[in-house]
Order: C-alpha cells, then structure tokens, then sequence
C-alpha cells in the first residue's frame, strides 16, 4: 500500500511551506531517512527526509507552491505499484 508524502509541521508557528524542489526523480528507491525534498518557510530551507521504504512513485506537489501542513505532495509504494487517485 502506498505511503504518501505530506508536508510536515515544521514547528507552532508554521502553517505552510513552499515546496522548492524533490531531491529524487519518480521511480528512484528510497529508503526512510533519505533527504527527499526541499520545503520554504518565512524562517528557514529545509530537507525533509522520507518517512518509508520503497520506490517515489509520483510527485503530485508543484515547486514554488505554497501547501498547508498535512498537505499530500507525492507518493512512496512498491516498485511498479499505481498511486492513488
């Protein structure tokens, strides 16, 4: 089953973040731990690191985007596995 990859709480304050860049093309393995994208806040840049195993199966989030925290920007899964809808 897919695990999807949302924008994380990056403290109190921080209610959204930009999503800069993915650090890994869809396709490519990840393993928990790996840096796997950039997110922007009005404080700092930083790399967030995935939180599963697996291949990243699409990045459904737009760079330069501004997502809500808990937002969905891409899906981790089993090489070959569809994300959902």
């Amino acid at each position: 089953m897919a695990t999807p990859v949302t924008v994380p709480s990056l403290g109190d304050d921080v209610q959204s973040a930009v999503l800069i860049r993915f650090l890994v093309e869809p396709g490519a393995p990840v393993r928990r731990g790996d840096a796997l994208y950039e997110l922007d806040t009005d404080k700092v840049t930083q790399e967030v690191e995935a939180e599963a195993d697996g291949v990243l199966l699409a990045v459904t989030g737009t760079a330069g985007v501004d997502y809500l925290v808990g937002a969905t920007i891409g899906w981790i899964g089993e090489p070959g596995e569809e994300p959902p809808a």
